[in-house]
């Protein structure tokens, strides 16, 4: 979930024509300009013509945001019914939800793909290097408002930037906004240079590296997030996505359905190691394991799902 309440100690950058530039819309206007021109760039490499890539941004930006809209509401149906219809456009309570940003930019790549007739995974690969930087760019903005923070840090010598963040009440948290920002930028930065030469594995790779550590970083946020039970949505949302670039994969491969099966099971285990952790963090269960030792089994289970998945996804490119 992305939320948008400013630290109200944040100073505007500057005035646009009277208008105050805080870091937050700084930062944001920054990585989409980047990733628009990163996404040309890698376009060309992709054969994908120039105007499609513009077209995609034109169709990607509101598409994104209505829909990052819709389902952020739609999962607080409560204060929906209190404020009536007119929530759907308060966005100073409570931002958008990723998954509805990623319907959205989904949306917008099937719709360069029916108008230029381009193939849907030479659109996603031209445009994923630039999206994952822009998602960079948003998770820093992150800094300079109340959310991406993680537990509470107990050690004076680990308060420190850009490791740690005070909240508004001066304690010190993990900032895990930092950690998300570095792995779109790590994972950004690889397909964009990185050298994959069949249609959609570049993209299904950065989307690989990004779920993944996705669910880490949504288990370790302490900040307001959407939630069924003690599981996050999006850690729910990101394990789907590696189920189904798992499954699309294995139908690429004549492998016995034995083999499938197992390759699958090694997805959904680790998973429900990582699942069960949450409960383990809020003290449902296991309440005897430290808390780093919660977050270091789930690190190590989200790696493997991680790597079973890009694995099973080369192998597959490499079958072709």
């Amino acid at each position: 979930m992305e939320e948008t309440i400013f630290d109200p100690g944040v100073t505007p950058v500057f005035r646009l024509f009277g208008m105050p530039v805080y870091p937050y819309s700084l930062l944001l206007v920054l990585g989409l300009i980047t990733g628009l021109i990163l996404a040309l760039r890698k376009a060309k490499r992709c054969r994908v013509p120039a105007d499609a890539i513009l077209t995609f941004a034109m169709l990607g930006l509101p598409l994104g945001l209505i829909m990052g809209r819709l389902i952020f509401c739609a999962t607080r149906l409560v204060e929906l019914m209190d404020l009536g219809i007119g929530y759907l456009f308060r966005v100073d309570y409570g931002g958008f939800s990723l998954m509805g940003v990623t319907f959205g930019i989904v949306l917008a790549a099937v719709l360069v793909h029916r108008i230029y007739d381009i193939r849907f995974a030479d659109v996603l690969d031209a445009v994923m290097p630039g999206l994952l930087i822009a998602l960079a760019f948003a998770r820093f903005a992150e800094g300079s408002t109340t959310n991406g923070t993680g537990p509470e840090i107990g050690l004076a010598g680990l308060c420190f930037s850009p490791l740690a963040r005070q909240d508004l009440y001066g304690d010190y948290a993990f900032a895990v906004n930092m950690g998300e920002a570095l792995t779109a930028l790590i994972a950004g930065i690889y397909i964009m240079t990185a050298d994959k030469p069949v249609s959609g594995q570049s993209a299904a790779t950065g989307v690989i590296i990004t779920a993944a550590a996705q669910i880490l970083w949504e288990s370790a946020r302490r900040d307001e997030v959407l939630i069924i039970s003690f599981v996050r949505y999006v850690m729910v949302f990101s394990a789907l996505i590696l189920l189904l670039i798992l499954i699309l994969s294995l139908r690429q491969l004549d492998w016995p359905w034995t083999g499938k099966a197992l390759v699958i099971l090694f997805l959904f285990l680790p998973a429900g190691i990582a699942g069960a952790m949450e409960f383990a963090i809020e003290g449902k269960i296991l309440a005897f394991l430290p808390n780093w030792l919660c977050y270091l089994i789930d690190a190590l289970c989200v790696t493997f799902m991680g790597w079973v998945t890009l694995r099973t996804l080369n192998v597959a490119c490499e079958s072709k």
